[in-house]
């Protein structure tokens, strides 16, 4: 039998989709190998949000086929959607598979997750948004939502797994078909576990009151944690960037939510270095991300992205700016972390397990040198 090796870089949807073609496609006809060295297949499931992550794949692809030049390597993925043709000029050795070759026709499901604690679902898939800056509506325009009744069977199986928290996902959960707040109200309606549920990320103009409401209700089974992207806190570049909210609209969401989730975890995404982001742009998105405390930041530097209007801009900061605010922000995320940490120092949380003696509590707190545990159980911050 013939071994096969999976490569997932990026978001929790690539991997979820790794798992479908472990499961699916691949070992019906293969035994699945944890070495790249063994393997006479190896598919790369690639992303391209950043100019990073393409140079990334570049690298895994050069280091597969070097030291395992026998092997066929099969890439898919958003970076081999949006640059196939540069790609076989570079790798004419790799086969290129968009993701529709393995998902189509199939219901979208897992059995388990491979070498994870917690298993993600994926509920949706696309984006229409468009927003300046980004490539995933172009690798990802088709919008598709799972039907309520396969999410419901998929999450039942999970936890008689034993996975006990479930973390839902998709390109841009907020627009599943019948609404995300419907959804949670019929997962919670009809399993009837202790369990919980995570939101992997969520627009600010899609928490609804609807959504609040279910949060309140089940507070015991819904993850005190969510992440919101900001991007920015400059009106203007927000405009520039096409995103749907201004920052007061941002704020007035966050603190609604702290009032009524006083020990909730609020992260966010910043962009930073925007080509029309000037110096007191950048100072408005620190001093907001300063003030309003959020738990943790992912700091992304700008990738300028073939294809996006963005890409044309020319930065209206100097060479070598974008390091400095990048590392400034990296610096505040680092304080935010352990200053939201040291606030719950002494309490007790629910949490579940994670690899290497960690432990991951409700409101998004590592907790380490845990004794592994099944379920959720408390653990003292």
């Amino acid at each position: 039998m013939k071994k096969l090796f999976i490569y997932t870089f990026g978001c929790k949807i690539n991997q979820y989709e790794s798992q479908i073609i472990r499961e699916k496609y691949c070992l019906k006809d293969y035994q699945y190998t944890g070495s790249f060295e063994q393997a006479d297949v190896i598919i790369i499931n690639s992303c391209s949000v950043t100019a990073h992550a393409d140079k990334q794949c570049d690298q895994i692809i050069n280091k597969f086929h070097n030291k395992n030049p026998k092997a066929k390597i099969i890439l898919t993925g958003c970076y081999a959607k949006v640059s196939k043709d540069k790609i076989l000029q570079k790798f004419p050795f790799t086969d290129i598979k968009e993701k529709e070759f393995f998902l189509s026709g199939i219901k979208q499901k897992i059995t388990s997750f491979e070498n994870h604690s917690r298993a993600f679902v994926k509920i949706q898939d696309g984006c229409n948004n468009f927003c300046s800056y980004c490539i995933v509506p172009y690798a990802r325009n088709k919008m598709w939502s799972k039907p309520v009744e396969e999410i419901i069977e998929e999450i039942n199986n999970l936890l008689c797994m034993g996975y006990s928290e479930i973390v839902l996902t998709g390109i841009h959960i907020g627009k599943y078909d019948k609404g995300i707040s419907f959804l949670l109200s019929e997962i919670y309606k009809k399993i009837n576990k202790y369990f919980r549920i995570r939101l992997s990320s969520i627009e600010v103009n899609e928490i609804t009151g609807g959504l609040i409401d279910i949060m309140k209700t089940e507070k015991e089974r819904f993850c005190s944690h969510l992440h919101i992207p900001l991007q920015s806190a400059s009106d203007k570049v927000l405009k520039d960037m096409k995103r749907l909210y201004t920052s007061k609209d941002f704020l007035d969401k966050i603190n609604l939510l702290k009032n009524f989730f006083p020990d909730i975890a609020l992260t966010t995404d910043v962009i930073c270095g925007f080509p029309t982001e000037g110096e007191e742009d950048f100072d408005i998105t620190y001093n907001f991300l300063k003030d309003n405390e959020f738990a943790r930041l992912h700091v992304f530097p700008f990738s300028a992205r073939q294809g996006t209007e963005a890409f044309l801009l020319k930065p209206v900061y100097k060479n070598g700016e974008l390091k400095v605010r990048t590392d400034k922000l990296l610096k505040l995320n680092g304080f935010l972390v352990k200053k939201y940490f040291e606030k719950f120092a002494g309490t007790v949380r629910k949490s579940v397990s994670l690899k290497g003696n960690k432990a991951l509590t409700d409101n998004y707190l590592t907790i380490e040198n845990i004794q592994k545990q099944t379920g959720i159980f408390d653990v003292l911050v």
